[in-house]
């Protein structure tokens, strides 16, 4: 049997090292990745055979790698591996174009089964058709710019020498090396890519030139890869000083005829690479060696910005929202002529990139069919007050987003003169800076009520775009605010239309407390129990790195006492009254073992929170996890992430404090009042209450402030 090239995709070492030992002693190279960027940079490179893909990984989550990896490489053959599957999530991956679907602990004989299949459909494949590679797609536009963009990429493709592609950042540098290399009609499964700010002296020969030395797994060079193909410098501008020398002599001594039209021996491979500014300007500015410059710019086309060219951002516009509809399943029929009058006049600094994430984004989040100016996500310019679309919600909107604003510190200055206040005086903005995670990350567990292994990823959202919910394998969203609270009759639960999130007080709460305002949240429709308190989700958030972004989210500052209204005879009550921070006296009488206990709590910071507040896990009688359990609930509750209790005692001590229950109601509260999208500074006062009372006084905040 023939051999081939895998990657293996996992975040666990043990995957990495198990199977990709195993395949290497079958004699097939293995390439491995940790997360979904890695993966797609090793597809894009490496252009590998066969692809074992893990269901949750850091990063793009496996389906989104799924997915791009199909679209660079439609022959790739994947299969997809999971520990925390469903069948839905088989049938999803095989819809979107998996060979297979492994349960972990993987099964030898089945994972070289599938092997040997791949191998020998490939070379059937070989032989029946010529290998055609994935076409970038279209040049979208008719404007000037793009016509002699389409004349420069025609006659590239008709040359042999190398080609230097500059202009701004997002222009799309790296899609033009892609057509050319199409039209060229080079092996076409071959574009290498080689990412410059990662080289460096210790590893630029081993990176271009590969490696066989004792005690390593061999591994072959990028310009070994690239033979017969093409090679793709990123970034070369960004290229350290310390190896300009060394890869000049690597492409001198492997294309010594690179530029020569007329020397006898014939170029192997295209070069490309790409940079924001013009070889000459790199070479008096910043001392990049001419010579090198010279070999690499044969030709030099600059990509135009979308400053240049506005006339095709409708066009783009159409095209991005076709693509992203049928990628994330979403039926949209159109977008109304002054969204897109809003979008040409925008500056666009990231260009086509910028605007194909939008189109992507907006896809995903906006709640009708037609895309409307209430769904973009673009900053405008008023009495030096940036705002965004989509953030102030009126009495002639149904949009679902929270209220967000995006404002300079010199506004929150001047807000502190017009009121006669200084900083110095103590003067507290009533306006918060927008936070998300530098980068995704992910988490396995079980759901609590489902008893389904399940995990979730957490990825970065733009400013102003709040706290979503989606399905790990559909594009379906709900915002995480009361208008779309489903159920509280144990716990929280969200729903728009198809998109549903269950049981999100928990992670909510950690969102709230560390001031996270946009972040997209993927889970199999109920977020992990994981030690049944927050103190995993309070870890997770702190080994990411949170980051400020453009935009300000204000604070909602409670006036004058509200009550909720409870039945008539009822032992329950709450209250919220002015605080200068978010604080709450919860009461708790319950049945022993528990008895009556009280807790006030003042949200200072993240850490007492972390140490107080976080740990403090849910609990439930013996007698109503019965109950529940009949009912089809609690499927997933274990005496390692409930506290249980029967008429006398606690039955799976011990417990992390003594009064760890009334602590654990408080940490609820943090969580659902989160849901308005804005942070609350009030005191609350609450006496045996629960999810439906903390949502019950969120709409009473939601009407006295006009929300």
């Amino acid at each position: 049997m023939k051999k081939g090239r895998i990657l293996v995709v996992d975040d666990q070492e043990e995957i990495l090292e198990s199977l990709g030992a195993i395949l290497m002693d079958e004699g097939h190279e293995v390439i491995l990745a940790r997360d979904g960027q890695e993966a797609l940079h090793a597809v894009q490179s490496d252009a590998p055979h066969i692809v074992f893909l893990d269901i949750w990984i850091p990063g793009i989550d496996g389906m989104q790698t799924l997915k791009a990896i199909k679209r660079i490489d439609p022959k790739c053959f994947v299969i997809m591996m999971s520990g925390h599957g469903t069948i839905e999530t088989a049938v999803k991956a095989i819809k979107l174009g998996a060979e297979d679907y492994l349960e972990k602990p993987l099964n030898l004989e089945d994972v070289l089964h599938l092997v040997d299949k791949a191998i020998l459909d490939r070379d059937k494949a070989a032989q029946a058709h010529d290998m055609v590679g994935n076409y970038p797609g279209p040049l979208i536009g008719e404007s000037f710019a793009i016509r002699s963009l389409r004349r420069s990429l025609e006659n590239a493709a008709l040359e042999k020498g190398s080609v230097w592609l500059a202009g701004d950042k997002g222009s799309g540098k790296e899609f033009v090396a892609r057509v050319i290399h199409f039209l060229a009609g080079k092996d076409r499964t071959k574009l290498v890519k080689v990412y410059c700010n990662e080289l460096t002296e210790n590893n630029i020969d081993e990176i271009l030139l590969g490696r066989a030395s004792a005690g390593t797994v061999a591994r072959q060079g990028k310009m070994f890869l690239a033979e017969g193909g093409s090679i793709l410098f990123v970034r070369i501008d960004r290229l350290n000083k310390t190896v300009h020398k060394r890869l000049e002599e690597i492409i001198d001594n492997h294309l010594p005829a690179q530029n020569v039209a007329q020397h006898s021996r014939k170029a192997t491979m295209r070069i490309f690479c790409t940079s924001d500014s013009y070889p000459d300007d790199l070479v008096r500015k910043d001392g990049f060696p001419s010579d090198l410059a010279k070999t690499l710019s044969h030709r030099i086309i600059y990509t135009p910005s979308l400053a240049h060219r506005p006339e095709d951002i409708p066009l783009l516009v159409e095209y991005f929202l076709k693509e992203a509809s049928e990628e994330f399943d979403r039926k949209i029929s159109g977008i109304e002529s002054e969204a897109i009058d809003r979008l040409v006049a925008y500056s666009w600094p990231g260009n086509v990139k910028e605007l194909k994430i939008l189109m992507e984004h907006i896809v995903m989040t906006a709640p009708g069919p037609e895309i409307t100016v209430n769904d973009l996500l673009l900053p405008t310019e008023s009495d030096g007050l940036f705002e965004f679309n989509r953030i102030e919600k009126n009495e002639k909107s149904d949009s679902t987003t929270p209220s967000y604003v995006s404002v300079s510190e010199e506004f929150s200055q001047k807000v502190a003169r017009d009121s006669q206040l200084s900083p110095e005086a103590g003067y507290e903005s009533p306006f918060r800076r927008q936070k998300t995670l530098r980068g995704r990350v992910v988490m396995y567990g079980q759901g609590l009520h489902s008893g389904v292994k399940t995990g979730l990823t957490i990825s970065p959202l733009p400013p102003s775009s709040g706290i979503l919910f989606g399905h790990i394998t559909s594009g379906g969203t709900v915002h995480a605010l009361l208008q779309n609270v489903e159920s509280t009759e144990y716990s929280t639960s969200l729903r728009n239309n198809e998109a549903l999130a269950k049981t999100i007080e928990h992670l909510m709460a950690v969102f709230h407390v560390y001031g996270l305002t946009n972040l997209l949240v993927k889970i199999s429709s109920e977020v992990p129990i994981m030690d049944g308190s927050a103190l995993e989700f309070c870890r997770m958030v702190e080994n990411a790195e949170i980051i400020n972004q453009d935009g300000f989210v204000e604070e909602i500052r409670i006036k004058e006492p509200l009550r909720v209204q409870m039945p008539a005879g009822s032992a329950k009550s709450m209250t919220i009254e002015p605080s200068d921070c978010f604080e709450v006296e919860y009461h708790l009488d319950y049945p022993e073992p528990i008895g009556k206990m009280k807790l006030n709590f003042r949200l200072e910071n993240p850490t007492l929170f972390k140490d107080e507040i976080a740990p403090a896990r849910t609990f439930g009688f013996v007698k109503d996890m019965r109950m529940l359990d009949e009912m089809g609930l609690a499927g997933g509750g274990k005496l390692s992430n409930v506290v249980l209790l029967d008429e006398e005692k606690v039955v799976n001590p011990p417990l992390r404090f003594e009064d760890e229950f009334v602590r654990h109601k408080v940490l609820d509260i943090i969580g659902d009042f989160y849901l308005l999208g804005r942070p609350v500074i009030g005191r609350i006062v609450a006496v045996q209450t629960g999810h439906s009372d903390n949502i019950s006084m969120l709409k009473a905040i939601s009407q006295e402030f006009g929300l």
